[in-house]
């Protein structure tokens, strides 16, 4: 039942389809703007993006951001090494109130039905609501710690928050020491990306006005068709084009004696690079 998903990079055709993305495990949707702001289903850009911050978080976030003064003392109690050891799926089965947050972000993402059982997550038929007498049979595919994270970088990467770490051979380092300063670099720069001031000029719903009033065709009524990818990539395209007009006209009165012009700019993969 369990497989190991590895580390998938979406594609652009698989981020830019409204369909789900089929896995070994269950059915990952990809929610349209719609059902991210609806409030007769629980859901608003708020709570997406509390979403957001838990399926970022590390353990020592939770305990020394979330936890609140509690949390701290417990994580400033430990030492390097057990620090280390504490997983992020333990730290969110170990908490009741975290792990039925995650049960709901799970049942928001997942076309099946998600609910936890006997140290894991299962998958279930979407109509299944009692767990008392499921059978091997009546489960779809489980989250466990093995693939934990997988699933929420897949879910990160719908939700277009990935960092996108670069995947590094041990081969390419030197020596051990050269390995752990690389990756306390890496852990480094991503605690200052958690920690800077979120740009209100960047938020969904700024995005969502920005594109609505811009875009030829896309308006404040078909909009919240959109998943959020689509929306980003509109998004992109209307600041690439812009910037393509901008050149395209001062070309045609100034002429390009340089040869700066990029006439391709407009149609430019920005997504996947060669």
């Amino acid at each position: 039942m369990y497989q190991r998903l590895g580390n998938m990079k979406l594609n652009y055709g698989t981020q830019l389809s409204p369909f789900p993305i089929v896995l070994s495990i269950g059915t990952l949707i990809k929610p349209t703007l719609r059902e991210i702001s609806d409030p007769s289903k629980g859901m608003s850009f708020e709570k997406l993006n509390y979403y957001e911050v838990l399926i970022k978080m590390t353990p020592e976030i939770f305990y020394t951001k979330i936890k609140g003064e509690e949390g701290r003392k417990y994580w400033n109690s430990l030492t390097e090494t057990q620090k280390n050891n504490i997983s992020l799926y333990h730290t969110v089965i170990n908490d009741k109130q975290l792990l039925q947050t995650f049960v709901e972000i799970f049942n928001f993402f997942f076309l099946e039905n998600v609910s936890f059982y006997e140290k894991s997550f299962i998958l279930l038929d979407k109509d299944t609501q009692n767990t008392d007498d499921i059978s091997q049979n009546d489960i779809h595919g489980v989250i466990i710690e093995d693939n934990f994270t997988e699933i929420l970088d897949l879910i990160q990467q719908i939700c277009c928050i990935s960092d996108e770490d670069e995947i590094i051979d041990d081969k390419k380092f030197k020596n051990k020491r050269a390995k752990e300063l690389y990756y306390k670099m890496k852990k480094a720069a991503k605690k200052e990306r958690q920690n800077k001031k979120i740009d209100i000029n960047f938020t969904l719903a700024n995005i969502i006005s920005a594109v609505s009033n811009k875009h030829p065709s896309l308006n404040f009524i078909n909009i919240w068709d959109l998943t959020i990818f689509q929306l980003l990539d509109a998004f992109n395209r209307l600041q690439i084009n812009t910037t393509y007009d901008i050149n395209a006209t001062r070309v045609s009165v100034w002429g390009d004696e340089k040869k700066t012009f990029d006439a391709a700019l407009w149609y430019k993969n920005e997504y996947e690079r060669e």
